[in-house]
């Protein structure tokens, strides 16, 4: 009886962790939903519409990452902010969710809702906007095979 409770509670870390990774993504994945369902509503079949939905998402995240890694650092902010706006108030709705199973309603159901909008926007900010770290030496990225 240990092993399952203790299994139970590493499975509920593990579907939360996925949930705020989910939340830091969130632009990416509601264009995808949305494509498929624009799909959908225009007669395509439901196969069609879950790939289409799946590459249009993949296609803005990397997209996203791409302008992120050759942007100037002004317009780099702006299009972080653009990724992490979603991934916030995503972050919001779950905390608020998860925190509303144990909590009934009042200021601390808020405030962990604010404190999760909080978490999956740096989230998303930082997978984004983090520029690759620099050797100070030699200028290449830290990791890439030096010529000797």
């Amino acid at each position: 009886m240990t092993f399952m409770i203790i299994l139970g509670t590493v499975a509920g870390l593990y579907l939360i962790m996925l949930l705020f990774r989910l939340a830091a993504i969130a632009l990416p994945l509601y264009a995808g939903i949305g494509a498929a369902f624009w799909l959908l509503d225009r007669g395509h079949g439901p196969v069609t519409a879950i790939t289409a939905g799946l590459l249009f998402g993949a296609f803005i995240l990397l997209a996203g990452r791409l302008l992120c890694a050759t942007l100037p650092p002004l317009y780099r902010a702006i299009l972080t902010i653009i990724f992490a706006v979603p991934a916030g108030f995503a972050g919001y709705q779950a905390a608020k969710g998860l925190a509303g199973l144990a909590l009934s309603e009042g200021a601390w159901l808020e405030i962990l809702g604010f404190a999760g909008a909080l978490t999956a926007a740096v989230a998303a900010w930082r997978s984004l906007g983090t520029p690759q770290a620099q050797d100070p030496v030699s200028d290449a990225p830290l990791g890439a095979a030096s010529e000797a």
